[in-house]
């Protein structure tokens, strides 16, 4: 076996499999042993993540909860640093399995990436790689099943790369792509670690327009855009027994502050009865700042390799009442649910998502 270090990152394991070239200068940590079970430098790793998990909530997290009263193409490949990997997942074709769970945290990724075993063709080894753009993905089974576990970060930029990119070196023909996140609670009758089925999600985003105009509104709000019918459906039936969930509506915002109506002395964001706006177009269950995203760029793809989205998130604080979720409770619910999630992406059935569909529709360029 063979290691260098290219300043920023390590290669170990030569032919580590999955695309892990190991002729390329790239952050990426390929480990593990021959039993299916990780390596030690692979335990220690998901162990580290594990325990930076943050402790239970404090003045920072009730701060996300403070009551909404309180002031407060093909035809054009992607860009490329090196011949065979995309620039932000820093991955090369192979790496990624067709059915992919997605999370903003890197401890939740690596929590549930301690239920994956090794593919065959990754020579017992769990693939892990992190790239310089903030990206960790892991490829293994789960349930003899190919499946990737990506850690995004925050927003919708970051959800862009990971869409894009991820169809980019995916397998050809259809993927799924679920989301898995956190969200702050918009119904009193939704308790906190409930888990929240988006059946789909308006987009708010802040009009810099109105500021320098004075015209329009402070914040726009779009047209809901739907989550696969099929693909949420199962995945609810999965979740549904296990934990406490409710299929609902999400409203994404752009921010985290302005555009989901928190108040701050040093900024004018007019954004005081914003919520009541958004319950006037919308039916929203939860907030958040990715789900939109996902499913609209799902939507906007064609052809046999189309996505087919879904999102899930644990309401962790209830804006309407205040109440936080107690860290202990959160982790059992995070646990619970991404097991039931890696159950549901990998036991659905490719071909049914797009049963009556036919993947052809729209396979020429517009400007033909």
């Amino acid at each position: 076996m063979s290691n260098f270090n290219n300043g920023s990152g390590t290669v170990g394991g030569g032919s580590g499999g999955g695309g892990a070239d190991g002729n390329e200068n790239n952050n990426n940590t390929v480990s593990g042993a021959g039993s299916g079970a990780p390596t030690p430098s692979d335990a220690s790793l998901l162990t580290s993540l594990k325990r930076s998990r943050s402790p239970p909530p404090d003045r920072a997290t009730r701060f996300m909860a403070a009551p909404l009263s309180a002031p407060t193409d093909p035809k054009r490949p992607r860009p490329r640093p090196s011949a065979s990997r995309v620039l932000h997942l820093g991955l090369p074709p192979g790496a990624l399995a067709s059915r992919i769970l997605t999370v903003g945290d890197p401890a939740r990724a690596a929590l549930l990436a301690s239920h994956l075993t090794p593919r065959p063709q990754d020579k017992g080894r769990l693939f892990i790689h992190s790239s310089s753009r903030g990206f960790t993905t892991y490829t293994g089974l789960f349930l003899s099943t190919p499946i990737s576990i990506i850690s995004f970060g925050m927003g919708s930029q970051m959800i862009d790369f990971l869409v894009r990119e991820s169809r980019d070196v995916a397998p050809p023909g259809p993927i799924i792509i679920i989301s898995y996140g956190s969200a702050g609670g918009l119904k009193p009758t939704v308790p906190v670690g409930t888990c929240v089925i988006i059946s789909q999600s308006v987009n708010v985003t802040r009009n810099s327009d109105h500021w320098t105009s004075g015209k329009g509104t402070p914040y726009n709000i779009s047209l809901p855009v739907p989550a696969n019918p099929r693909l949420t459906s199962h995945i609810y039936s999965q979740v549904k027994q296990s934990s406490p969930c409710v299929l609902g509506e999400s409203a994404t915002t752009c921010s985290f502050y302005s555009s989901q109506a928190r108040t701050d002395g040093n900024f004018d964001d007019r954004n005081t009865t914003l919520i009541s706006q958004i319950q006037k177009k919308a039916n929203p269950t939860s907030m958040e700042m990715e789900s939109f995203h996902l499913l609209d760029l799902a939507r906007s793809t064609r052809g046999q390799n189309r996505i087919a989205s879904g999102s899930a998130v644990v309401v962790v604080a209830n804006r309407v009442t205040g109440e936080v979720v107690e860290g202990r409770k959160l982790a059992e619910v995070e646990g619970r649910v991404g097991v039931a999630l890696l159950r549901a992406v990998c036991g659905v059935d490719l071909g049914e998502i797009w049963e009556g569909e036919d993947l052809n529709d729209g396979e020429s360029d517009e400007s033909a």
